[in-house]
């Protein structure tokens, strides 16, 4: 029986709009894809200044360096908090900010949700769009105040305005959710593109599912997949099988399936289940790298412990000798290599 190795991962999905991603670095931009987004999306004004990051960003005053981010971001958590505390009580609302952050991840001090609302309020108000974004964000979870979803959008609205770019990835969710606002998938997609144009790997990776679906933008395979690669290129995992998988199709890219063997490998080796899966299908019958039964059994073994069961590598696992088996178990038991 001939597998489908070339069976695609369920089709690509956004992240749940109540999930934070401040601890989600966005990596430096690497070439977008040309020809994205479609022409006639909605203008957004141009980023101002660095998207935010899993730290806190870099601030300046007019003469120096932030002293109290400089210790943040070098893991001096107590250095940071006195020298924040010391200016928040006098309006400085990047010390207002950092103070919400530390309280928020627990850095250096007990995490405290309602602390950390509080001090986000009080930058937020005066239109500091990095508290603004991390303020809807804790109001869309719940943490340290009531869920509103209502006032997330317009936190996020006011600080991707402002330019930043993870309340822009955000926001466009939320445009094409259509729960908190009219769905307008043009408008979601403008956002989203201006999202993955300055870095962000998760809004890299939507903006592509929109182009495989014409959703707010023209179908378009090949631009899909550009995008996709770029995520993959950034670490975001989905992306990488996803890649993988059209790379072995030639789905909006030249088919190539020893370059599709290596993406799978890589996701595989950070324990993503579908990709294991899909490599084990690969290795079953040799396409583009020589067969190999025994790591095809490996895999197999780590993908069905973690709930991709699969007929056809079972009815191959099963035509193995004892020795094999055992061999490919213990290799499993040992992955990864320590």
């Amino acid at each position: 029986m001939r597998p489908d190795i070339a069976e695609s991962p369920a089709p690509g999905t956004f992240p749940d709009l109540a999930q934070p991603t401040l601890a989600s670095p966005a990596p430096g931009n690497p070439a977008a894809p040309q020809g994205a987004p479609a022409q006639g999306l909605p203008p957004l004004p141009d980023p101002a200044g660095t998207p935010s990051s899993g730290v806190a960003p870099s601030r300046t005053t007019a003469s120096s360096p932030d002293v109290a981010y400089g210790a943040f971001q070098r893991g001096y958590y107590l250095t940071a908090f006195r020298s924040a505390i010391e200016r928040a009580g006098t309006g400085d609302v990047a010390a207002q900010t950092l103070l919400g952050l530390i309280y928020e991840g627990g850095y250096g001090v007990p995490q405290n949700f309602q602390e950390a609302v509080a001090w986000y309020e009080l930058a937020a108000r005066r239109g500091d769009r990095e508290a603004q974004y991390a303020l809807a964000m804790m109001n869309l979870d719940g943490r340290g105040i009531p869920v509103d979803r209502e006032k997330a959008a317009s936190l996020l609205e006011q600080a991707a305005a402002q330019g930043q770019i993870d309340a822009m990835f955000q926001l466009g969710l939320i445009y094409l959710d259509g729960r908190i606002r009219a769905r307008d998938p043009a408008r979601a997609a403008a956002l989203i593109s201006r999202a993955a144009s300055a870095g962000n790997a998760d809004a890299q990776y939507a903006i592509a599912q929109l182009y495989i679906n014409g959703d707010g933008v023209m179908q378009d395979d090949k631009t899909a997949t550009d995008w996709i690669a770029v995520a993959a290129r950034l670490g975001h995992i989905d992306a990488q099988v996803d890649y993988a998988v059209r790379l072995f199709n030639g789905t909006g890219v030249e088919k190539n399936e020893a370059e599709a063997v290596a993406w799978l490998t890589r996701a595989a080796n950070v324990g993503n289940p579908i990709a294991q899966n899909r490599l084990a299908r690969i290795l079953a019958v040799g396409r583009g790298v020589p067969a190999d039964p025994l790591e095809a059994a490996k895999w197999h073994f780590l993908a069905r412990a973690a709930g991709r069961n699969d007929t056809f590598l079972e009815e191959f696992v099963a035509g193995l000798n004892a020795e094999q088996r055992q061999a490919a178990t213990t290799a499993a038991q040992r992955w990864p290599a320590r």
